[in-house]
């Protein structure tokens, strides 16, 4: 049979036979005088048992010296494969768990899990599909630079604004700064910056009072074109005189980020 026979037979593609080849699974027939290699049975046989060995989940280097010996493998290359397998099982369950957590509170698949529930209750109070976009991607962002540390911190700040009494409020804010750009008056920058340090203040001093974990300074450069690349002009301005206003007004405290 050629290869294209052998390949149908065994449930393969004639790509995968010629890599079988490539890497010494299967011996490589030589050419008749038409010009095509003509397989037998026994490259089928071979095909069916690299089939069902990676199958089950062993590498193409396992599979090469079990293709070869006649006795069962160690124990211990059962006790790996089943290791892996386990691992994995765990990984999906997880990701499993995440995705239900995202469906439950209908949220946006990319946004950080941590605050998932938070966004529906802002979603809920007033902030826009549009508004929770941005929020999400300066969220995700700040989530993956800060590390675990700013991460405890960032989720901690949703969970006090998403509060019932505050909630409103925050989602009012959180579309204003989304819908903020380079055309901006300074008038407008000076009231939602007086809104968002309001808004703020509370939020900072029980966070204080709840003796939670500071919030790592974010590294010169990467927070200098985060704030110049990203965000507009507008946006930019606001963000400085908040952090400006709650260093001001705090003595020291950590403002947060442009949330």
């Amino acid at each position: 049979m050629r290869s294209s026979e052998l390949a149908s037979l065994a449930g393969i593609t004639v790509r995968a036979l010629r890599h079988y080849h490539q890497i010494g699974l299967l011996e490589e027939p030589e050419r008749s005088s038409n010009g095509y290699r003509d397989y037998g049975t026994h490259a089928l046989v071979t095909v069916l048992r690299i089939r069902r060995l990676a199958d089950l989940g062993f590498s193409l280097p396992q599979i090469s010296t079990m293709l070869e010996g006649t006795e069962p493998p160690p124990a211990e290359v059962f006790d790996a494969l089943d290791a892996e397998f386990a691992s994995q099982i765990d990984r999906l369950t997880h990701q499993r768990e995440l995705l239900a957590h995202l469906r439950q509170y209908e949220a946006l698949p990319d946004l950080p899990p941590q605050i998932a529930s938070f966004h529906h209750l802002l979603l809920r109070s007033g902030l826009t599909g549009s508004a929770a976009a941005v929020d999400r991607d300066h969220t995700l962002l700040l989530m993956h630079l800060m590390g675990s540390q700013g991460q405890g911190y960032l989720t901690a700040i949703y969970e006090l604004l998403s509060h019932p009494h505050r909630a409103s409020a925050a989602a009012a804010a959180m579309t204003a700064w989304a819908d903020l750009d380079d055309d901006a008056s300074r008038e407008e920058i000076m009231a939602l910056a007086e809104q968002i340090t309001e808004l703020f203040l509370p939020v900072v001093a029980e966070l204080a009072a709840q003796d939670a974990p500071e919030l790592p300074a974010p590294p010169d450069a990467w927070f200098s074109q985060h704030t110049t690349d990203y965000l507009s002009s507008g946006q930019r301005a606001v963000l400085d005189t908040v952090r400006s206003a709650l260093e001001a007004r705090h003595d020291g405290t950590s403002a947060p980020p442009d949330t």
